[in-house]
């Protein structure tokens, strides 16, 4: 297996599957400039051209993802085990011959599970695993009796955000306006819990631009007090890139009705999934977030992060 370095739109023409849109060039070529430089990666084999990765230099390190939830490998096709096996020993022999760590998060296997399960396999023999995240998402075929799936208090709560008078509103994708409505709220929401906020209003519309996304707010009495941002992903796959509340309303249980408002239009939009995203920072658990996004029904999936050294081996001392 060989590792050729190509460019955007070389790596474009050669892979055309991914397993999520985070691995396209598309998407990787917005996020450029958060980069010190972008690696476009052919894995070649027998003359045919087996996988692409995309790797972000930042700080002397090579990332995938470097501006995303979680990156890894793209196949054209799928590859058995030992072909993959061969990809991953490949990179482990670029990264020597770069002299650069390569950190890869991979994908929650829902995504593509032969290959993603093949390389936490194949990664866990090869590389060190840094961290497991826990990653939430609602399956959009549970929705049905959905109510009566709740635990007690969920369902409490849940009942108290539909009796509070909130409008669900989807704004319309052509709403630059409505755009910026949902990003205020979103980035209050950020602020008044201390959370980071990587992407900018100026990321967001640029982002958009290519991939295809939702907003969502929630009105009460006239006032937004709570907004989404959703990104279609992946094939019957969307994820939820933020999301949030003003904490002046939380006592209405606004995120309780907003989930069960987004499960609904999503499984009427004939989705599969609803990727929450994790709530663990480098495997460390949020207990609260973790606690609501269980009560909400979602299910739990492991994310796995990996790292493969880049340091050339020392020959032993004579």
């Amino acid at each position: 297996m060989t590792i050729q370095e190509v460019s955007a739109q070389e790596y474009k023409n050669a892979i055309e599957h991914h397993p999520h849109i985070f691995n396209t060039a598309a998407f990787s070529e917005i996020n450029r400039h958060k980069a010190d430089a972008v690696r476009y990666l052919l894995f070649a084999d027998g003359g045919k051209t087996r996988f692409g990765m995309v790797l972000g230099e930042c700080n002397g390190k090579l990332l995938s993802p470097f501006s995303a939830p979680f990156g890894g490998l793209s196949a054209n096709k799928q590859q058995r085990l030992d072909t993959i096996e061969e990809a991953v020993k490949a990179l482990a022999e670029y990264a020597k011959s770069v002299g650069k760590p390569v950190y890869i998060v991979l994908p929650p296997a829902f995504y593509a599970p032969t290959l993603i399960n093949s390389c936490v396999n194949i990664l866990s023999r090869h590389a060190k695993l840094e961290y497991i995240d826990l990653n939430f998402f609602f399956p959009l075929d549970k929705f049905k009796g959905y109510e009566e799936g709740l635990e007690k208090s969920a369902r409490k709560n849940l009942k108290r955000g539909m009796s509070a008078g909130f409008e669900f509103i989807a704004i319309q994708r052509d709403d630059t306006e409505g755009l910026r409505r949902a990003y205020s709220v979103i980035k209050a929401n950020r602020e008044e819990h201390d959370y980071r906020l990587s992407m900018t209003l100026d990321d967001v519309e640029k982002t958009v631009r290519t991939v295809p996304a939702d907003f969502f707010l929630l009105q009460y009495e006239g006032k937004d007090v709570a907004a989404a941002q959703i990104f279609h992903v992946a094939e019957g796959i969307a994820q939820v890139i933020y999301w949030g509340d003003l904490r002046a309303y939380s006592h209405l249980r606004p995120m309780n009705y907003f989930a069960y408002r987004l499960f609904m239009h999503y499984q009427r939009e004939g989705l599969r999934i609803l990727d929450i995203g994790p709530s663990t920072m480098d495997g460390t658990p949020n207990y609260g977030l973790c606690d609501f996004k269980t009560a909400i029904g979602c299910e739990i999936t492991p994310k796995f992060a990996f790292m493969i050294k880049g340091e050339e081996k020392q020959e032993e001392d004579n």
